[in-house]
C-alpha cells in the first residue's frame, strides 16, 4: 500500500498532494519500475477522496511517462525516472528538512506558512539562476 498522507486543511488541493507524493516516492525509488499501485478505488477509499481526484492523478502521471495503466490489470510505475535521487542524497535531504521543520515550529510558524515561505523562495531562487 502507498504511504501517503493527505492534508485537508493544508489549502493544498488533494489531488496536486497525492501527485506530488507518488511523485516523490518515483524518483527516491521508494516505488519502482513495475511496482503495482493500489486501483482508483482503493485508493480513494483508503484516502477518503472522491475517485475522480485518484483518476487525475493517475491520467497526469501516466502522460508524464511514470505511470503504465493496463485497463483490467493494473496501474505500474513505468519506468525510472529521468534524474532519480540517490538513497543516500534523499535521506540527506530528509533530514535537512526535519531541521527546517523543527526551527519553524520553535518560531511557532504553521506548516501552511513554512509552505510559502519555501515557494516563495524557491521562486525567487529560480529567477536569480535564470
Amino acid at each position: 500500500m502507498l504511504e501517503v498522507r493527505l492534508d485537508k486543511a493544508s489549502g493544498v488541493p488533494m489531488y496536486v498532494q497525492l501527485e506530488e507524493q507518488i511523485r516523490l516516492m518515483i524518483r527516491s525509488g521508494t516505488l519502482q519500475q513495475g511496482a503495482v499501485l493500489p486501483t482508483v478505488r482503493s485508493l480513494a477509499v483508503t484516502l477518503s477522496v472522491n475517485a475522480n481526484t485518484v483518476a487525475r492523478v493517475y491520467r497526469d502521471l501516466q502522460r508524464d511517462g511514470l505511470l503504465r495503466l493496463e485497463r483490467g490489470v493494473g496501474t505500474f510505475v513505468s519506468g525510472a525516472p529521468a534524474e532519480p535521487i540517490l538513497p543516500r542524497e534523499f535521506k540527506k535531504l530528509e533530514r535537512r528538512v526535519e531541521a527546517v521543520i523543527l526551527l519553524a515550529k520553535q518560531m511557532q510558524l504553521t506548516a501552511v506558512e513554512l509552505s510559502q515561505l519555501i515557494e516563495t523562495r524557491w521562486k525567487e531562487v529560480e529567477h536569480d539562476e535564470g
